[in-house]
């Protein structure tokens, strides 16, 4: 980890008057996870030389390990180096949680990244005092996220537009949404021609083979998705969306030589779309 500095919960390492260090001496080349420590099963035919492959996941989240002490240039002599009980305790109070906050290392590259994580502390005792702490970053996936992108977009009835997902993971993210009809829902006819879906409203990816589709819709209503908790929610109270809704999520789709997503709206509306790009990057 080449910075001095992070943050974590809105808060910065630098505000305790400490630094990211090293107290083993070790320095100049080293090899770290990046983010995509994939296990693969392979397997292959009795009598056969090829191996086939079964499977590819990942099995742990990231984690990584490293230290902090004081910083030498805010100290005037060598005892000012070692931590009291209260600094400690502040800095565990800060980083020892136990839900996931927001992590950012302070490197140039690094500032647009970020990893849910929550952190184990070990103290560094040297002389019989403490001169520093050992960290332990555990995650809650194997790769970090880029800082939220937010889309807005005045769509209108059947008029496509692009998204390209900049994520480094193949497959599919589930984006927040917030979609405000302008005008009440069409009906949507069936492969038969008859009447599917009434005072419906449609979100559809070309890239995938479901529409995101909510009936009974009237202009001036909010409907609001939260990707990653697969929830649904509309400002109507009356609006019954268990019933309305097909419980297809919207997805930006992402392949390795595709990663342009084309969506369109069956009505006029004005939509706001939010997501993380995943990132396969180490400390």
């Amino acid at each position: 980890m080449y910075t001095k500095n992070f943050e974590y919960d809105n808060e910065k390492l630098s505000d305790y008057g400490m630094i990211v260090c090293s107290f083993d001496g070790s320095g100049g080349m080293e090899t770290v996870s990046c983010g995509s420590d994939i296990t693969f099963s392979q397997g292959k035919a009795g009598g056969a030389n090829r191996f086939l492959l079964y499977s590819a996941a990942y099995d742990n989240a990231y984690s990584a390990v490293f230290h902090i002490c004081k910083d030498p240039a805010l100290i005037q002599k060598n005892s000012d180096m070692y931590l009291s009980a209260a600094e400690i305790s502040a800095l565990q109070k800060w980083l020892c949680q136990k839900q996931y906050r927001k992590f950012k290392s302070d490197q140039d590259d690094f500032r647009h990244l970020y990893w849910n994580a929550v952190f184990s502390a070990k103290q560094v005792n040297f002389n019989g005092a403490v001169i520093g702490m050992e960290l332990t970053l555990y995650t809650d996936a194997p790769f970090c996220y880029m800082d939220e992108i937010l889309i807005e977009k005045e769509c209108q009835k059947d008029t496509p537009f692009e998204i390209y997902d900049s994520s480094d993971e193949e497959g599919y993210l589930f984006p927040d949404l917030s979609v405000t009809f302008l005008e009440n829902g069409r009906d949507i006819a069936g492969p038969d021609g008859t009447i599917k879906y009434k005072k419906a409203f449609s979100l559809t990816n070309t890239q995938d083979r479901h529409s995101c589709i909510i009936q009974n819709c009237s202009a001036n209503e909010v409907i609001t998705v939260n990707g990653r908790t697969q929830t649904i929610s509309s400002s109507v109270p009356g609006h019954s969306l268990g019933a309305d809704f097909n419980f297809f999520f919207p997805k930006i789709i992402n392949s390795h030589r595709n990663n342009k997503n084309i969506f369109s709206c069956n009505i006029d509306c004005r939509l706001t779309l939010s997501y993380s790009p995943i990132k396969k990057i180490g400390l």
